[in-house]
């Protein structure tokens, strides 16, 4: 697990108890543990959205600074903040992306895409499309805001800023009985969405997913995968499959065949899993590292549990030696 650092310049005393309290539900649910130190030692500042000696100091410095501002206040012209209070998941999201300024995480990604797009398999059918688009939109460094999809049974919007995705009532009972073929994302204009319905993009990710019969051309057959997080949607919350992998992901990378011997599902359940996690942007690709065999380690183990308990019994039963 990576290990990062973080400090406190300038905040109230109960923004900070309240963000020390989040690290604390972050450790075990992350790929990354965070703890406080002081502002000289640490990777990343989280600074009060004022005008001190300290605020400008650090903020010329090299490290990257969250800037906390209330939300009665107007949002401060830096490249990372939060509006006071936040939640746990938006504080998650930001670390991310800091974490991914400050590894070489986005590199090897880059790498790994880059050879695999050398010699792509071929797309199968226009979802593909669509879910390819998905992942460029949601993963991408661009300054698109809003991503369009016009389907027969109407038009599907996407804002990765925003997290969220907007759809109207009937072509989403399509979309979720697996019904409808969605073209893909398209970059649009700024329109009136207050005729859709917003939702979160980790649902449409996980239903876009589950039309997939293989692993997706954009993701490397023979790659190694871990979780930046647990996903946070309903699917992945209710099946023991998907929980398993996510316990798994999450402490070391994984390749698919590891997977699902440890899952004990079918590759397709694999498959469709990683697609998921790929679209919601909770997926990292990483070379040359493999987990080790679990199973082997559980039966490593079974012996010794067994001769305890045995050991154990006849002491009661006051037959030991």
């Amino acid at each position: 697990m990576e290990n990062r650092k973080l400090a406190f310049v300038g905040l109230e005393a109960d923004t900070t108890s309240a963000c020390l309290s989040m690290l604390k539900i972050m450790n075990g649910r992350s790929s990354i543990e965070w703890m406080q130190a002081e502002p000289e030692d640490a990777d990343v500042l989280m600074l009060a959205n004022d005008d001190s000696d300290a605020n400008r100091k650090w903020q010329g410095s090299n490290k990257p600074c969250i800037v906390i501002y209330h939300n009665n206040e107007d949002k401060p012209a830096a490249p990372y903040t939060l509006s006071h209070p936040f939640r746990v998941m938006q504080l998650i999201s930001v670390l991310e992306d800091i974490s991914g300024t400050l590894s070489h995480d986005g590199q090897r990604q880059q790498t790994t895409a880059q050879a695999s797009a050398e010699q792509p398999r071929k797309a199968t059918s226009q979802q593909t499309d669509f879910s390819e688009s998905l992942y460029q939109a949601v993963t991408g460094k661009n300054t698109q805001t809003l991503y369009q999809s016009r389907s027969p049974k109407g038009s599907l919007f996407v804002s990765p800023s925003a997290g969220a995705y907007f759809i109207q009532e009937p072509l989403f009972n399509e979309v979720r009985q697996k019904a409808a073929t969605l073209p893909a994302l398209e970059p649009a204009a700024d329109t009136d969405l207050s005729a859709y319905t917003r939702r979160p993009i980790a649902e449409l990710a996980w239903m876009t997913a589950q039309l997939a019969s293989s692993l997706p051309a954009w993701l490397p057959e023979n790659g190694s995968f871990r979780l930046k997080r647990w996903p946070n949607v309903r699917s992945a919350k209710s099946d023991r499959a998907y929980l398993s992998m996510s316990a798994l992901m999450t402490k070391q990378p994984c390749q698919r065949e590891q997977l699902a011997a440890h899952a004990g599902c079918a590759q397709q359940q694999v498959d469709r899993f990683l697609s998921a996690c790929a679209m919601s942007n909770l997926l990292v690709c990483e070379t040359g590292a493999v987990a080790p065999s679990t199973r082997a380690a559980a039966a490593t183990h079974e012996p010794r549990r067994m001769g305890s308990f045995i050991q154990g019994l006849r002491h009661r039963l006051g037959l030991s030696s």
